[in-house]
């Protein structure tokens, strides 16, 4: 007996199950306000539960087709770098070109955007910026909650929306920014909602065509592992395709060109984003984002579209050009010329200019025009392509792309139209991607027509697709809509046997048991939703509701504070400086300094980078601005030129550059007290290290990946073992300073236990780590706290373990381009937190060791920098130890060369913890 077949027998639907007409009710909302926690308030208990139609909520576009879940989210198994960041390497001119475009702007870090109110429906938004970030405070009927926006989605050409993250979660907030109006406003969908807020999952679909690559975590609606993006921007490969064989062999044919395609496969390239239809339906096993340039759209996914009767114009969306110029004369007439391509050039800003899209039209149209047509230099899409209001766009209007010959009057689709293929699928797949869509469509316009279309669609080929996750949830889904409960159950719970690490898949499935009164079932069901996902809140809310209803209050509260302290766990690292403010206790830098006029807002740990910052970019020490002892005074007049210079340039970044910083202190004082306003001879700069010659540059046919990198120099040192056997060491030595040679010794205790003492004649300067934070004090001056680069290069330093933590410590980690450094190539591993760079570490082409680390740390005012060189390397018990130390720092350089390594030998705590008689700092007195 052929044991697969029995058991999906088992599950099979007859294909005249009782499903009767009994109308689609109205979705009903699935959470409110009061079922959704915020990191600044708890988990409310009182929430609403959900009787009927909860799959309605979870579109199976939006499920996991089977796929094979990560190990685990803690450790994240990124993709390998493809190198399409090198493609400016030989194609300088398009990939410049590109960054000027839209589409390379579809999705960016949020920065200084502008301040704004609004209100709606219930709810007031407040929206400022700050050096700390760009937030948005929601306040509803006595509730409060701030949010920090993380993300900035949309090019800005028409509007841009917003995205936060919540403990690895994206929500989108309700507000956008619309250009036309130059103000804020509710954004769309969200015009007619109750009480809007901050819970609208985003899920893979929504970001997709507007990152380069979304780590979606499978199996959940809207969980993603950090940094959220391995690539912000979208990259060359979203039109060209996976670049790895074109880099091993850089020549025509081994990439793909989009306007050498067929046209069934060029047209794929666009209409992955800008053909939406009214349904995507994945094939089995697949997902939107499969799609691979160079292949037609329907070997990944179908699209279906209205089948609109003639004289009607289809819907006008956003996402509807493909579909208006399909209808165009141009279009049909052009034997699959025209396309996309034809007008739109990707590598460049497009102009928006009458000349331009006349040059356009002229291309085509070349004879004489009538009498009666205006002349050759009028606006050609003024007449034929007109700006419309977009029925899902919110206050913009987008260019109709059906090229009307003459004005016509817009008719709208009726609401019975049918569905037809936009192209269709393999012949196999057919009826089942037809029948999907028909359930999906009837979802949306509450057409128990539809669904029953799509039900008799579906149970027609089950006997095909038995291993099909993604078919029993659309039949599961038709089948509760119908209240045909059993039948429904048996679905979905064959869906979950195929698909059973999904949050999403679980939730579904307790929706019978949910409809026929069943809660043990369901509540099993959630709680194994919320077991994979612990912030996935349509499965929580629905979850506290049963346990209400059953009694079971303690349960209820128990939830509830667990995924309140799992928000605030879990998003605590990527929280705002305003949040750790609140949650770990530390004030303000106005709260902690006196006579703070420009920086205000930020924790009071920023101050001392920021100012480290601005010293080292102008080349000056804080006496330079300060009243020395009596830092608060304004006795000096570089202060206030310092003051009115850090205004000008949050201004400029602010009004310039959409408040991405890209002015700093920096950019005009290169180290220097007054700014460099003079250009340099030839010659008289120092070259880039990345810079390359065009002509004689030599571009690497393929590097290690970072896998590689660390596995190389894990070998170089002697083996991950003889790393481990560490557990203390202590290094003696000598530096110079001043042309005297002092005395040094270094204390590494694991774990995060590290002393540097340098013993001058008077005292000793001394940089430590207790374990719990870090501290140093210089001569004549009192111990205080370690800040930014400082505690970076302690913790790695203090790190005995450190190459088998590196993927750790930076679950995001880039090959980069290699350079130099001396004689020597070194490989470089560019280190993501955050979406930016926090550190590189530069590896020795030939022998694999580590030879520089340099740490990147954020300041309010700049990014300071801080290298470690490591070099000497001698054989210590098994393991090659760096003899020679060299830190450097804007304005400052020393080096330590070690005489004598003992490890594994005791050290006293007492040898890491801060003097009780060193006192503090002046914490009194702002240094700004």
């Amino acid at each position: 007996m052929d044991f697969t077949r029995r058991a999906t027998d088992a599950y099979a639907i007859p294909h005249e199950a009782p499903i009767r007409d009994v109308g689609v009710a109205s979705p009903v909302p699935l959470l409110n306000r009061d079922a959704v926690p915020s990191s600044a308030q708890h988990f409310p208990l009182r929430l609403y539960l959900i009787l009927v139609f909860l799959v309605s909520i979870f579109p199976a576009y939006a499920q996991s087709g089977g796929e094979a879940r990560t190990p685990s989210p803690t450790h994240p198994q990124l993709r390998e770098p493809t190198g399409a960041d090198r493609c400016r390497f030989c194609h300088a001119a398009e990939v410049q070109g590109y960054s000027r475009s839209a589409m390379a702007h579809a999705l960016r870090r949020a920065g200084q955007e502008p301040d704004g109110i609004v209100s709606g429906n219930g709810t007031k938004i407040t929206i400022h910026s700050s050096p700390t970030g760009y937030w948005q405070s929601w306040e509803n009927r006595g509730d409060k909650s701030t949010y920090r926006v993380d993300f900035v989605i949309g090019s800005g050409e028409h509007a841009n929306g917003y995205l936060v993250d919540i403990g690895g979660h994206l929500f989108q907030s309700p507000v956008a920014f619309y250009k036309s109006r130059q103000a804020y406003d509710l954004a769309p969908g969200y015009e007619n909602q109750p009480d809007p807020d901050f819970t609208r999952p985003v899920s893979e679909e929504c970001v997709l065509c507007h990152s380069g690559i979304a780590l979606h975590v499978p199996g959940t609606l809207n969980q993603y592992r950090p940094p959220v993006f391995a690539a912000e921007a979208i990259t060359c490969e979203r039109c060209h395709g996976p670049s790895e064989k074109h880099l091993a062999d850089p020549r025509v044919g081994t990439i793909v060109n989009p306007s050498k395609l067929a046209p069934a496969a060029r047209d794929s390239i666009c209409e992955q984003c800008h053909l939406f239809g009214v349904a995507r339906v994945p094939n089995p096993g697949k997902k939107l984002s499969d799609f691979v340039p160079g292949e037609a759209l329907e070997n990944t996914y179908s699209v279906y579209r209205n089948a609109s009767p003639a004289g009607s114009s289809g819907d006008f969306k956003v996402i509807s050009h493909v579909e208006q110029l399909a209808l165009s004369s141009c279009a049909r007439n052009s034997g699959g010329r025209l396309w996309c391509g034809t007008c739109h050039n990707p590598h460049e800003k497009m102009p928006q200019s009458v000349e331009y899209y006349r040059s356009r039209c002229l291309s085509c149209h070349t004879t004489s025009f009538p009498n009666a047509h205006p002349s050759r230099d009028s606006d050609c899409l003024g007449c034929h392509m007109p700006r419309r209001d977009a029925k899902d766009g919110g206050h913009t209007a987008f260019t109709d792309h059906k090229i009307q010959r003459r004005p016509e009057v817009q008719r709208e689709v009726p609401a019975n139209a049918d569905i037809l293929a936009w192209r269709e699928p393999a012949p196999d797949l057919r009826q089942r991607n037809l029948g999907i869509a028909y359930v999906d469509v009837g979802m949306q316009r509450h057409s128990s027509t539809f669904i029953i279309q799509g039900y008799r669609a579906l149970t027609g080929v089950q006997g095909q697709f038995r291993g099909d996750a993604d078919f029993f949830k659309w039949i599961g889904e038709a089948l509760l809509l119908a209240k045909q409960t059993p039948d429904a159950k048996r679905a979905l719970e064959r869906a979950l046997e195929l698909d059973p690490d999904s949050a999403v898949t679980e939730t579904s499935a307790a929706s019978p048991y949910i409809q026929e009164g069943d809660d043990q079932r369901a509540i099993a069901h959630l709680e194994r939703a919320v077991g994979i996902d612990p912030l996935f809140l349509p499965a929580a809310s629905t979850l506290i509701g049963l346990y209400e209803k059953q009694g079971e209050a303690s349960k209820a509260a128990g939830l509830s504070a667990k995924i309140t302290a799992a928000m605030t766990e879990a998003s605590g690292g990527d929280q705002t400086a305003q949040t750790k403010s609140t949650t770990q206790g530390m004030k303000n830098i106005e709260d902690v300094f006196k006579n703070i006029r420009v920086l205000k807002g930020i924790p009071s740990d920023q101050l001392i980078p920021a100012m480290q910052f601005m010293s080292s970019s102008l080349g000056v020490q804080c006496s330079f601005c300060h009243v020395e002892g009596h830092f608060e005074k304004d006795d000096k007049k570089p202060k206030q030129t310092a003051r009115e210079m850090m205004q000008m340039m949050f201004d400029l970044n602010k009004n310039s550059f959409e408040g991405r910083r890209e002015v700093t202190c920096n950019s005009c004082h290169r180290g220097s007290r007054n700014p460099v306003s003079t250009p340099l001879v030839a010659g008289g700069a120092p070259a880039s290290p990345h810079s390359t010659d065009s002509a004689g540059g030599t571009v690497l046919p393929s590097l290690p990946t970072y896998r590689q990198l660390i596995s190389n120099y894990i070998r170089a040192l002697g083996g991950a073992a003889a790393i481990e056997r560490v557990t203390s060491r202590i290094e003696t030595g000598v530096t110079n300073v001043s042309g005297k040679s002092l005395r040094v010794e270094v204390f590494a205790q694991d774990p995060d236990k590290w002393k540097l003492v340098r013993h001058f004649p008077q005292e000793d300067s001394v940089s430590a780590l207790d374990g719990q934070a870090g501290w140093l004090r210089i001569p004549g001056r009192p111990a205080r706290e370690m800040h930014g680069a400082d505690i970076d290069a302690a913790l790695i330093s203090s790190d005995l373990h450190f190459p088998l933590h590196i993927q750790r410590l930076f679950p995001d980690l880039r090959v980069e381009y290699p350079e130099k450094i001396g004689e020597r190539e070194s490989y470089v591993l560019s280190c993501m937190r955050e979406g930016r760079t926090a550190a590189k570490l530069y590896f020795d082409e030939e022998s694999g060791l580590l030879v520089r680390v340099m740490i990147l740390d954020e300041s309010p005012l700049g990014v300071n920098p801080m290298q470690i060189e490591y070099g000497d390397y001698r054989e210590v018990e098994g393991l090659k130890v760096p003899y020679l130390l060299t830190f450097t720092e804007p304005g400052s350089s020393y080096s330590i060369q070690i005489e004598e390594v003992r490890q594994n030998v005791p050290i006293e705590a007492e040898k890491f913890a801060r003097p009780s008689s060193s006192g503090t700092s002046d914490s009194s007195t702002g240094p700004e």
